[in-house]
């Protein structure tokens, strides 16, 4: 490192994580610094201005995770990206109920920031405003381009107030699969799969240029049911029926005219922003918008303080009180022991699980599961750790956008299952898969000898196809894995056996009909959850709620991502680790991608949701 550099590099830090340069601290006066002339006129304007009518409000922007780490990305720092990590979800939902206490009866919902909520976050945005208007408040939505989302909160409001040029996009939601059946075929690499189930999805991709008629017509089943919620949404703000909604879906891009026209909207405001939007409500200017969120603290005026509480390593907080705690598994399912960003990594949640489980203070435990699955093996090691937690303390699982195949996999222990109507849930199916690139090596001019005593090693060879015997071992191992994924799941949910393998096979459902096939107990948020296990503990309102796990620091992840693209530049394989990690949005597929380079010999069996199923 250039250390005559640090310098810029401290005040690049200092800005993305303060939101100011360094050089703007050292430059701000001091606390104690007399007041400057015109203080008093300023006192005055404020005193007049307290007498004023004060409209509480919230304003959504960015988007929210259930546990937003602090993320950097190093190569803004070069190319001048300013990509905003994103926020912690519930904080929202605090700030939202907290419009319920303030003393004021009108209260502002301003929807005009760019923020983005996935399905069930919609759902537990709606509870939150239920609270609010359980409180006898009402409350104004302003909107100035809204989206399906946007909208679906504005029509949880009293009254909607909407931008005279903008436009309401009432997408219906909808799911796309990027099938790579053909370009596989153009670089001479076949896919070969072990699987159980018609609907394992999982594999179509890469053995079908496209979708089968059977699975696309059990995903149009599964996007009914999850639209049924949207549209009840709408229907009961609107006062609206549901054919009409579905109408206006279809519809999808709608005017600001033709949204007062149809009633889906109450008021057509000038495009200048939520103040005269309410001025334009009122017919008057007498008020100020009182902004409702939780103010941030404010910052450490000492830089070398900042510096030294940004990189100083967080220490484990001590126990001090009875807890509830929820245990946050994200991500797709690895094994292995050490992190992941974006990963569940068995070893890595089997200690913590196992921690929580000895803590003597953490008196229940809410397990909010958001995973599309991945290796078997590592959903058994973290579900038998979930099994020794349940024998500890009460525990309750909540599920967020989608807990399907490893991801239902853990929650297979008898204990109590909540999901929203739109989770993607079940997926009870396994399936081995590996790439073959003899074709492609050939047309290389690329061969590969193996020397070896017998033909086991050749199941491991990547120019040539399983052998007859190979593909039957193989078939066995998914065959015996699928069979444990039945069992456990008719002993958690007391089903008989058969009767699972009629709903599993692969297939993916919504939470509403996770309900009705018993994969799910009810449909409900984190605070259902949170109320139910600290009903089964016995503990009062008064019990904290802790989330875990807690975000490493600014440091820890700048230098982390520095150190790991020092060690992939030395290496092609872990090069192209690093590039596949950059897609996110594909990450079942890549997954499959980044394991097939292990190059460990070991069969490999997965518990793995069809990539990109994600709806949006």
């Amino acid at each position: 490192m250039n250390f005559e550099s640090t310098p810029r590099i401290l005040s690049l830090l200092l800005s993305a994580a303060l939101g100011c340069s360094a050089a703007g601290l050292l430059a701000q006066e001091p606390a104690e610094a007399e007041p400057k002339a015109g203080a008093k006129t300023e006192a005055k304007d404020a005193a007049k201005a307290a007498d004023k009518l004060r409209i509480p409000f919230v304003k959504p922007e960015g988007s929210y995770e259930d546990l937003a780490e602090m993320a950097f990305d190093v190569t803004s720092l070069l190319t001048g990206g300013g990509g905003s990590p994103p926020k912690p979800f519930f904080p929202l939902l605090e700030a939202i109920e907290g419009l319920a206490k303030v003393p004021e009866t009108q209260v502002l919902l301003d929807l005009s920031g760019n923020f983005a909520l996935n399905m069930p976050q919609v759902r537990e945005f709606e509870r939150a405003v239920g609270v609010v208007r359980a409180a006898g408040k009402q409350i104004v939505a302003y909107l100035e381009n809204g989206s399906t989302v946007d909208y679906q909160l504005a029509a949880l409001c009293d009254r909607i107030l909407l931008a005279d040029m903008g436009t309401l996009d009432l997408r219906s939601p909808a799911l796309a699969v990027i099938h790579m059946k053909d370009a596989l075929d153009l670089l001479g690499v076949q896919v070969e799969v072990t699987r159980v189930g018609a609907f394992k999805g999982a594999v179509e991709p890469y053995l079908l240029p496209e979708m089968s008629p059977h699975l696309r017509a059990h995903y149009e089943a599964m996007l009914r049911s999850m639209n049924q919620d949207l549209v009840r949404r709408i229907a009961a703000g609107r006062k609206l029926g549901e054919d009409r909604v579905r109408a206006l879906q279809a519809q999808r891009l709608i005017t600001a005219r033709e949204a007062r026209e149809l009633g889906l909207v109450d008021q057509l405001v000038p495009w200048s922003g939520p103040r005269h939007a309410i001025a334009a409500l009122r017919g008057d200017q007498q008020f100020e918008l009182a902004d409702a969120a939780p103010k941030k603290k404010a910052q450490n005026r000492d830089v070398m303080a900042i510096l030294s509480n940004l990189f100083r390593q967080k220490k484990e907080a001590e126990i001090e009180d009875p807890q509830i705690v929820v245990l946050h598994l994200a991500g797709q399912i690895v094994d292995g022991d050490k992190p992941v960003a974006g990963s569940m990594v068995s070893g890595v949640a089997v200690k913590e699980i196992d921690k929580l489980a000895a803590a003597e203070l953490v008196r229940a435990v809410v397990v909010r599961v958001n995973s599309p699955g991945g290796s078997a093996t590592a959903s058994e090691a973290i579900r038998q750790a979930l099994v020794r937690l349940a024998a500890a303390k009460p525990v309750v699982f909540s599920k967020r956008e989608l807990a399907a195949s490893g991801g239902y996999w853990i929650t297979t222990i008898g204990r109590p299952i909540l999901a929203e109507v739109t989770t993607l849930t079940g997926s009870i199916g396994v399936f081995g898969m590996r790439f073959q690139a003899g074709a492609l090596m050939r047309r290389l001019g690329v061969r590969n000898d193996v020397v070896c005593l017998d033909e086991g090693p050749l199941m491991d060879a990547m120019d040539r196809p399983w052998s007859e015997s190979a593909r039957a071992k193989m078939q066995g191992f998914v065959d015996d894995v699928y069979d444990r994924f039945l069992a456990n799941v008719a002993a958690s949910r007391n089903m008989a056996k058969e009767g699972v393998d009629a709903i599993a096979g692969g297939r993916v459902w919504s939470g509403q009909q996770a309900v009705d096939n018993r994969l799910v107990d009810a449909i409900g948020g984190l605070g259902d959850a949170v109320a139910m296990v600290r009903k089964q503990a016995s503990l009062g309102d008064d019990v904290e709620v802790v989330h875990l796990p807690e975000p490493k620091n600014l440091a820890a992840t700048l230098f982390g991502s520095l150190f790991d693209s020092q060690v992939a530049a030395g290496a092609d394989a872990a090069v192209l680790r690093a590039v596949l990690a950059r897609f996110g949005a594909c990450g079942e597929v890549l997954a499959l991608v980044r394991d097939a380079l292990a190059d460990d010999g070991r069969p490999r069996v997965y518990a793995l949701a069809p990539a990109g199923l994600r709806v949006r």
